[in-house]
């Protein structure tokens, strides 16, 4: 097959490299594997993959470093961390080294071909010209957005295109802009305008979940919301702004999407990333409005300062 996407594996239990490889050749991509993080570089420079699906504990060089190496010699591509109980740390400083996501080995089955499918979809972002985006100063840009998630991606690679205007982020902070918007749109149109439970995932391989969002997609008051998505950005700065119309919820009541002890829970995972990917979020009173800052790297050393 021509053009098949290339997909790394990295793990130092056999059986587990063979698990993820036949969750992985069910979506149709092409897999190789390595033994851990040395092994891994070895393969990323004979040939560059277009994804990378890591564990985080392994001997010689594990996923956290896997991770700095890929950030530190600027080699692009995505990395994907499988993460177990016991994780939360080195998987947290993954996160902020620059992975693009992590999958819970407790739900592989469900969570891990949709990730890929989902940052493989994001990396599709066009290049700009550079002389015009010199002289680009500020842009401030809302859509009204219906709940169909078909647009989620579409409307990513416009933000992104916008921000590479700028030229101030680096490939891992965009993948973390677009994972980050990503999650956070999602949730407004299936948790907040359609209220779909998370708990339906849960049940039939997530078959009541995807049923449930196709009903209410076309039933009233559902249907009749909409999404707002704002963006704001110059070059010291991006500030993105999503509000539902659903009826809100507690933000008290929700799991500390800053605590890393939470990794293991699925239904937390979205703004689990979302705060680790953002420099700043924030929540209105009523948890209808979520609002996510992200810095260029010389604006963060000052705000860190």
């Amino acid at each position: 097959m021509t053009n098949q996407v290339r997909i790394l594996v990295v793990d130092d239990s056999a059986t587990q490299r063979i698990l993820l490889e036949s969750h992985l050749k069910s979506g149709g991509y092409d897999i190789h594997t390595a033994g851990d993080g040395v092994e891994a570089l070895e393969c990323i420079q004979r040939e560059l993959p277009d994804m990378v699906v890591t564990d985080l504990q392994m001997p010689n060089m594990d996923g956290l470093q896997l991770v700095r190496e890929i950030s530190e010699q600027q080699i692009d591509v995505p990395v994907i961390l499988t993460t177990a109980a016991g994780s939360e740390i080195i998987a947290a400083e993954a996160l902020h080294a620059g992975a693009a996501s992590y999958v819970p080995k407790s739900a592989l089955a469900t969570l891990l071909l949709p990730t890929v499918v989902r940052i493989l979809e994001l990396r599709k972002a066009s290049q700009p010209n550079q002389q015009l985006a010199d002289c680009l100063g500020s842009v401030s840009i809302q859509w009204h957005l219906t709940n169909d998630q078909s647009l989620v991606p579409d409307l990513i690679r416009r933000v992104e295109a916008i921000l590479n205007e700028f030229g101030v982020y680096d490939s891992s902070q965009h993948m973390q802009i677009a994972m980050a918007l990503d999650e956070s749109i999602t949730n407004a149109i299936v948790h907040g305008n359609l209220e779909i439970n998370s708990d339906l995932r849960d049940i039939d391989n997530g078959q009541p979940y995807v049923d449930e969002i196709n009903r209410r997609m076309t039933l009233p008051p559902y249907c009749d919301r909409r999404v707002l998505f704002r963006i704001q950005a110059d070059r010291n700065n991006a500030t993105f702004t999503i509000r539902d119309q659903g009826p809100g919820f507690c933000v008290d009541k929700v799991a500390d999407p800053t605590d890393m002890a939470n990794l293991e829970n699925v239904s937390g995972r979205g703004l689990l990333l979302i705060n680790a990917f953002m420099d700043e979020v924030s929540h209105n009173e009523g948890g209808k409005e979520i609002v996510m800052v992200k810095y260029c790297d010389n604006t963060a050393d000052e705000v860190s300062t």
